[in-house]
């Protein structure tokens, strides 16, 4: 699936839910140890060099955002939250790609450039930067989308089926 759909991952919607549930530092701190660790383990198994460190906290503030985004948003309705999540999406993408454009030499550093960045990508890339965007905003749509309705089922279904306080002999 990762060939078929780049970029169709949970880890932004991870952030921005974790505001929503958790909220305070441990809403950020959880998914940030998760993703910290898990970052360079595809890059080292395909066997290329861990990115460079400026990509990595540009990709790291990102996040950050994308959970501010979501600690704002959080005593908002579904709706506002799903459009939250898409906007949450679109910032990383112009954070990441704005910082891939600012330290990779193959963009021009004009207006044109950064365009190129947001939109069409790095010159001989396979695929256009905004199919990137297109599958990140559809997985934090849906991830955040999965998180909000087992938040909303989760306590319904305690209560319709109470754990029962006497031991079993």
């Amino acid at each position: 699936m990762p060939e078929a759909m780049p970029n169709f991952q949970p880890v932004a919607a991870l952030f921005f839910s974790a505001a929503l549930v958790a909220g305070g530092w441990r809403g950020f701190l959880i998914p940030s140890v998760a993703w910290i660790i898990s970052y360079p383990l595809p890059i080292f198994f395909q066997g290329g060099p861990v990115s460079d460190p400026l990509i990595f906290g540009s990709t790291l503030l990102a996040f950050g955002i994308t959970f501010l985004i979501g600690k704002s948003l959080s005593t908002r309705s579904m709706p506002t939250l799903l459009i939250g999540s898409l906007t949450a999406a679109l910032s990383f993408h112009l954070i990441t790609n704005g910082a891939a454009w600012l330290f990779d030499p193959r963009y021009a550093k004009t207006l044109a450039g950064l365009v190129q960045s947001l939109w069409t990508g790095a010159p001989g890339a396979p695929l256009p930067s905004w199919v990137f965007l297109r599958n990140f905003a559809a997985a934090n749509l849906l991830f955040t989308w999965i998180v909000l309705s087992a938040r909303i089922c989760l306590p319904q279904l305690a209560i319709a089926s109470p754990v029962s306080s006497t031991p079993a002999h």
